[in-house]
């Protein structure tokens, strides 16, 4: 790939050399040969170009280099956007052979679109659909009566339980799990008095299935619980990181980040563009709102509100979260004050003691 043809996809500037060919994406200070193109869209990237072999670049606008100091030099406005669009021009995949392994098994009645690639000991049941182009990795298992969209890719080790529908452009990293059981007992594992020494837990069976937008991508580890009996539901374009757990009956927006070991309890519903950081964890039947953001490790046992910023265990208003923590750092002092004014009052007890007055 040239520099003219790198510049276009980002729709940023080219000075310079339009004909270098570009073969791999480098740290200035990585930078070995002709062919690697040093990303400094960062300050202390930029600062590296000084001393860097690199003879093309990717800057930010507002960071211009020396004229002259590089072959070539392509400017972009949003340098965030701009580093997902050239990771995605030079991401090859997972390398896999094309087709079906000889080991996979494939249910006679299940329907592969055109150019579905399946890899060794992977598992395809019984009136399964799988969309044009979708990738499946070894060791993958999908059930019976799965809908699977186009251009997909299943690493190694996922299971997709029965009736899981999934879009188009999903992908599911090592491990995942989407389509396991809820974990719904009775009677009510939250209500202390019905655990009697006699009593028996039942498992409340899962009828239900999950339903995956397009563009969802999935973290390793991850697993995703059917319904009880209507659907789980992952909203498009929605990120979800490793080791995060989703219960039964949870239904999340478009556009949501939830990042690694969250956990949604079972009947969650989130909305829209909902920013969820690491470790927090949600409290059944929970309703967060539109465009909330809900801070690391908090926890969260009632509803959030849509635009709201909570944080701490259990989580407030982010703004209040703040004044608590201050507020304990400044324990210490109030306590050396207090048991400074308590040494200070004996002190003058004893003297009064001593005068003959009385201390009441």
């Amino acid at each position: 790939m040239f520099t003219r043809d790198i510049a276009q996809a980002l729709g940023g500037r080219l000075d310079g050399d339009g004909a270098i060919e570009i073969s791999r994406l480098v740290h200035p200070a990585r930078a070995e040969r002709p062919s690697d193109l040093a990303l400094a869209i960062s300050a202390d990237a930029a600062a590296a170009l000084t001393r860097s072999k690199a003879q093309a670049a990717i800057i930010s606008a507002d960071r211009p280099v020396p004229a002259g100091s590089l072959r070539a030099v392509i400017s972009v406005q949003e340098p965030r956007l701009a580093f997902a669009r050239l990771t995605a021009l030079f991401d090859p995949g997972p390398a896999h052979d094309a087709g079906i392994h000889p080991t996979a098994v494939v249910a006679p009645d299940a329907v592969l679109g055109e150019a579905v690639s399946i890899g060794p000991f992977s598992v395809v049941g019984a009136r399964t659909r799988v969309g044009a182009r979708t990738t499946i990795m070894p060791h993958v298992t999908i059930g019976a009566d799965v809908a699977i969209g186009a251009d997909g890719l299943f690493q190694s080790g996922v299971r997709i339980g029965d009736r899981v529908l999934i879009g188009d452009r999903v992908i599911v990293h090592p491990n995942a799990v989407i389509g396991s059981d809820g974990f719904s007992y009775a009677p009510d594992l939250n209500t202390p008095i019905s655990f009697s020494p006699d009593v028996v837990v039942m498992r409340i069976h899962s009828l239900g299935t999950v339903a995956v937008g397009d563009d969802v991508e999935i973290g390793a580890g991850t697993t995703i619980d059917r319904s009880t009996l209507e659907t789980t539901r992952i909203g498009s374009g929605t990120k979800i990181d490793n080791l995060v757990h989703i219960g039964h009956n949870v239904v999340i927006g478009k556009s949501c980040i939830l990042a690694g070991m969250v956990g949604v309890s079972g009947s969650v519903t989130i909305g829209n563009r909902v920013r969820i950081a690491g470790r927090a964890g949600i409290s059944d039947h929970v309703k967060v709102g539109d465009e909330a953001i809900i801070g690391p490790g908090s926890g969260v046992p009632t509803n959030v509100e849509a635009g709201a910023s909570v944080l701490g265990y259990p989580a407030v208003a982010h703004s209040r979260a703040m004044e608590i923590f201050l507020e304990l750092k400044r324990l210490k002092r109030v306590h050396t004050k207090v048991d400074d004014m308590a040494t200070r009052l004996d002190a003058l007890k004893e003297m009064i003691k001593k005068d003959g007055g009385s201390t009441a």
